[in-house]
């Protein structure tokens, strides 16, 4: 646009002229000014210099040229989105009339798991469910597979981990659980001792689960009755797992968790925290459905679990 601009505010003039005052070469720019050319910036008067039209009108047609072919490309895209559903039903029906072309489970390289997880992300519908017992490696830091997930989620779909407490003991992977969690990942934490393995369930699609340390294969499973086991596996997990919004609890939260536990009513923790009864029961059966509390002894378990009220002491 350097060209362009001096030939804008600078009297006509050969290509001569304008190469000299921009030193440029002549042949340079002379291919600069058949390029503006083109795009209908610049024209070559029979006198041999070079004019300039208004830009407004200019550059608003080659914008609004741009404006149309962006618009038709968006309807192709549409309309090729809009073909999936019938391109999947068409490679399903093969896959009815050939047999099974994939086998109910395979190995999967390390370098190749983010591609299959990237895969099982974009084809598989359901939840995402996933148990983490280490997450210094695996194929969720790959970057396409973190782009993929976060298209699951905005999408409604669905996703739940269960990660081990030890998550929460380094500064570094706490933050990258806390941005999973910010995304709208659905997070509990378990023991290290009380999780099995790793794994994670795509739906109906499949399960992928690590057979050893980092630099070992990953299995990927697609055989529908171990999916449904490792689904019913993470379900139980899932409900013996706490969340970890406590270990954030506001200096408020501690406060009523506190004259809870000292027994104190409803009506009186409101006056104390100068709340009215209908917030501080609101904010109870928040702090109830959180913690996954039935009733308000199983959150004075819960509570005392996590140690919150320690830490609001200290």
């Amino acid at each position: 646009m350097l060209l362009y601009r001096h030939v804008l505010r600078s009297l006509p003039g050969t290509v001569a002229d304008h190469a000299e005052a921009v030193g440029w070469s002549p042949r340079h720019t002379e291919e600069t000014l058949t390029q503006l050319e083109r795009l209908g910036l610049v024209r070559q008067a029979a006198d041999g210099t070079v004019r300039v039209d208004d830009p407004r009108a200019t550059v608003g047609r080659l914008l609004d040229s741009e404006e149309v072919e962006l618009d038709s490309r968006r309807r192709r895209l549409l309309e090729l989105r809009e073909t999936l559903a019938a391109f999947e039903y068409d490679y399903r029906r093969g896959l009815q009339l050939s047999g099974p072309r994939t086998p109910p489970w395979e190995r999967v390289a390390p370098s190749e798991a983010g591609a299959a997880v990237d895969l099982l992300l974009r084809t598989s519908d359901g939840p995402l469910l996933q148990v983490i017992r280490y997450i210094e490696y695996g194929p969720g830091h790959d970057e396409e597979v973190q782009r993929q997930r976060r298209r699951w989620i905005a999408e409604g779909r669905g996703a739940r981990t269960v990660f081990s407490q030890h998550v929460l003991e380094s500064p570094r992977w706490a933050a990258f659980a806390e941005a999973r969690a910010v995304g709208g990942e659905q997070q509990r934490f378990l023991p290290m001792d009380s999780i099995p393995r790793s794994f994670g369930v795509f739906g109906r699609s499949g399960v992928v689960l690590p057979t050893g340390g980092v630099d070992e294969d990953y299995l990927l499973v697609r055989e529908p009755v171990l999916i449904d086991a490792f689904t019913v596996l993470f379900e139980e997990l899932w409900r013996r797992a706490e969340p970890a919004l406590g270990q954030d609890a506001s200096e408020g939260e501690i406060r009523l968790l506190e004259l809870l536990a000292l027994g104190f009513k409803d009506e009186a923790i409101a006056r104390q925290l100068g709340l009215s009864l209908r917030t501080v029961r609101r904010r109870i059966a928040a702090l109830m459905e959180e913690h996954a509390a039935d009733t308000r002894y199983q959150l004075g378990l819960a509570v005392g679990r996590l140690g919150l009220l320690d830490r609001g002491r200290r």
